[in-house]
């Protein structure tokens, strides 16, 4: 599966992705001359196409409940708890949270051992179909070679835009208390010393970059070659075929909202896309065959809990107890 589609940006101007160090990533093209920039990342589309199958954090969407994943439900010192997955985690199956937690041990002996004797493609696809189909790296899994811990990616997707102008401008936010941003005593209000703009208040400038282009295009590539080839049966790579077309069906069927000031409509949606009820439909048939062959976690959801701070308030308990134990010898003595 291949699509180069045409999008329309919602807004008149929009704005690219601003990498760490590099800002917008464009490159002037060697056959046009014209600049290109990158809209959306790779990894930002699988980011978006991810969303499009979580209903709220740790909870598939109706009618995907036979699809295996990990929930994790984290509490932290003060009791505070949340709730997310290996459908929303960086690196998915192979985050840190389910591959290096010292309480999860067992869990990471019984992963490593399945991807040992069963490959890495059965292994994932085991715990979650959804980390087979964007790429996972077990780099912190104990107990692996590199040449077996990594899969790469099967979906992949990028925006872009060509022939594009960069429109500088800016603007003021002004406080309607103090418009000229002078009088506000920043002191004596904040305890400090500092200017207005610096504690959020007054007269704040900003500069704002935003672009204009010729075209902007969603590129989308499925590697169905390397699918056929995965050590799986067919039911297996019906599965994560049907749930790309999934996923992009329903990333296709609103305004594609990459962030603020960066929303786009596709001009077209092909027809293999446009019935996502219908892919619904055939993904879930498919994952009922998956099951009935036993290539699926049983239950679906592989439920985990972890304690922030756990390990470090048993060791200061330790400490207290020894101390008071030290205290109590000394008396005695």
């Amino acid at each position: 599966m291949q699509f180069n589609l045409r999008l329309r940006s919602v807004l008149p101007t929009f704005v690219p992705a601003r990498f760490v160090d590099v800002g917008h990533s464009t490159v002037r093209d060697a056959q046009s001359g014209k600049t290109m920039v990158i809209v959306d990342s790779v990894q930002s589309i699988a980011n978006h196409l991810e969303a499009t199958i979580v209903a709220q954090p740790g909870k598939v969407i109706a009618g995907l409940e036979a699809m295996p994943f990990l929930r994790l439900t984290i509490t932290d010192p003060h009791g505070r708890t949340r709730v997310t997955s290996s459908l929303e985690l960086p690196h998915r199956l192979a985050s840190g949270w389910f591959c290096r937690s010292a309480n999860l041990k067992p869990f990471q002996q019984e992963l490593a051992g399945r991807i040992l004797d069963d490959g890495i493609a059965a292994a994932t696809f085991h715990y979650c179909p959804n980390s087979l189909l964007h790429g996972v790296f077990y780099s912190q899994l104990a107990g692996l070679d590199p040449n077996v811990a990594k899969t790469p990616r099967l979906l992949t997707a990028e925006v872009v835009a060509r022939g594009a102008q960069s429109v500088a401008d800016g603007g003021v936010a002004k406080d309607p208390l103090f418009p000229s941003g002078d009088g506000f005593d920043v002191e004596g209000l904040v305890g400090e010393k500092a200017t207005a703009a610096e504690v959020g208040a007054g007269f704040i400038p900003f500069r704002h970059q935003a672009f204009i282009a010729e075209e902007i295009e969603l590129a989308v590539y499925l590697a169905e070659g390397r699918i056929e080839r995965l050590p799986l049966p067919d039911p297996a790579r019906e599965v994560l075929t049907l749930l790309a077309r999934l996923k992009l069906a329903r990333l296709l069927a609103a305004p594609l909202d990459l962030r603020a000031h960066c929303i786009f409509q596709a001009e077209q949606v092909p027809a293999e896309l446009s019935d996502s009820a219908g892919l619904l439909k055939a993904l879930q048939e498919r994952l009922v065959a998956c099951r009935s062959l036993g290539l699926l976690a049983d239950p679906a959801v592989t439920e985990f809990a972890l304690t922030l701070g756990a390990a470090k308030e048993k060791a200061k308990k330790g400490k207290a107890a020894a101390v008071v134990a030290a205290a109590a010898s000394e008396e005695e003595s």
